[in-house]
């Protein structure tokens, strides 16, 4: 309980995501300046609510004082969008909590996001009700689970057969996938047999048009995920419920992807 009163002590204030200035960059409350005003930096770290960090620029403008450079990274990289709901909690030395509440007022658990820029630990959002790593692995369950050589018969639908000497997998499309939160489960024999680290890194996949996206994979619970560009990914090529999708690995941070 003492712990609670503390915490509640802290400075806090809130913002509502909607229109196109707050994605570009968040306006701290003027009233809330009083807090900062013995503070030197111009960069404060934000954390979600698993613990990743962003570090953003903080500047000052005649209209009043900005989180700037990097804000617009924990925006798309924490797939946040209008009518979102966040609660800043500032912990001194330029350090800010932060929250997040989904539109049906939902706090946002700790599952994975779209990776960060400083190689932590990252987080993601929910679906209507909260959900974390087990949850999203659950809805991978008939997605894809395969190696180098193999392929995988998914309900509904069949992959066609497929070869290839390098490492692969298939995957049939799930809710997840290809809606909020838009993620996607690899392998673990993949993961191994492509050397993935244990850390954030940035892959390329390859469209059969031959179009290239950046995508970031980001590591929770033992799984691989593919997290920020995969929702551009899926949105461009209309990948929908029960899309079957084989992932070939062509060079150490490249998959061509055949959408079947």
């Amino acid at each position: 309980m003492e712990r609670l009163k503390i915490e509640d002590a802290r400075p806090h204030f809130f913002k509502i995501i909607y229109g196109e200035d707050v994605k570009q960059h968040l306006r701290i409350p003027p009233a809330f300046m009083k807090h900062l005003s013995q503070e030197t930096s111009n960069r404060a770290t934000l954390t979600g609510p698993s613990g990743s960090h962003w570090s953003v620029t903080v500047s000052t403008d005649a209209n009043g004082t900005y989180l700037q450079k990097g804000w617009k990274e924990f925006m798309k990289e924490n797939s946040l969008g209008d009518n979102e709901f966040l609660t800043f909690r500032y912990d001194g030395n330029m350090q800010f909590y932060v929250k997040i509440f989904n539109k049906s007022g939902v706090k946002r658990e700790a599952v994975p996001v779209s990776g960060n820029s400083n190689g932590k630990r990252a987080r993601g959002r929910p679906r209507k009700r909260p959900v974390g790593l087990q949850d999203l692995h659950k809805q991978q369950l008939h997605g894809s689970e395969e190696g180098p050589g193999q392929s995988s018969r998914f309900i509904g639908k069949t992959a066609k057969p497929f070869t290839s000497q390098s490492p692969h997998f298939t995957a049939g499309m799930t809710k997840a996938n290809v809606e909020k939160p838009f993620f996607l489960r690899i392998p673990r024999s993949f993961s191994a047999a492509a050397q993935f680290p244990p850390s954030r890194r940035k892959v390329v996949l390859r469209d059969s048009a031959g179009k290239a996206w950046d995508v970031i994979c980001i590591k929770g619970q033992g799984n691989h995920y593919l997290s920020g560009g995969w929702r551009s990914f899926a949105r461009h090529n209309n990948l929908k419920q029960g899309d079957v999708c084989k992932f070939e690995l062509v060079s150490i941070d490249e998959m061509q992807v055949h959408v079947l």
